[in-house]
């Protein structure tokens, strides 16, 4: 690896540090959420009516089963989440958004699209796009590794 490509991936942890605590310290603030808990939640808004399939959703989040259900645990306890029943015979276990999550979510989307149009007001809004398509090559399952 070139001392420009370890510059450039130790910048995304810096950049991605930086703004999971201001994310971390706004949502917990104005909402009672962390950033995790925020982005597991969005996932399931995202899905098909409020659910993701449990792998799935641990995958997306880049996280082990067993810490997806201890998240799915603390979710569950506060109303905000739960774990359901695969809908037409799909036999694998599904989160799924509650009500008082979605109302939540509702402030919580209009808090993290403030702080994340903050974080990328300097940079060129017409490079924007070809950054975020460079960002999602890097998360692929099947990017080249060294």
């Amino acid at each position: 690896m070139s001392a420009d490509a370890l510059d450039f991936c130790l910048g995304i942890g810096r950049a991605h540090a930086t703004l999971t605590l201001k994310l971390d310290e706004d949502l917990g603030a104005f909402h009672g959420l962390n950033y995790e808990d925020f982005t597991l939640l969005y996932l399931l808004l995202q899905g098909d009516d409020g659910r993701m399939p449990m792998p799935d959703l641990a995958r997306a989040l880049g996280l082990p089963m067993s810490a997806l259900i201890r998240k799915m645990l603390l979710l569950e306890k506060t109303g905000l989440a739960e774990r359901v029943a695969g809908p037409n015979g799909d036999s694998r276990r599904h989160a799924a958004i509650r009500r008082g999550g979605r109302l939540l979510m509702q402030a919580a989307v209009t808090t993290v699209e403030a702080i994340c149009a903050d974080a990328v007001k300097s940079l060129d809004p017409q490079r924007l796009p070809d950054i975020h398509a460079a960002l999602r090559v890097l998360c692929q399952d099947d990017a080249p590794h060294a």
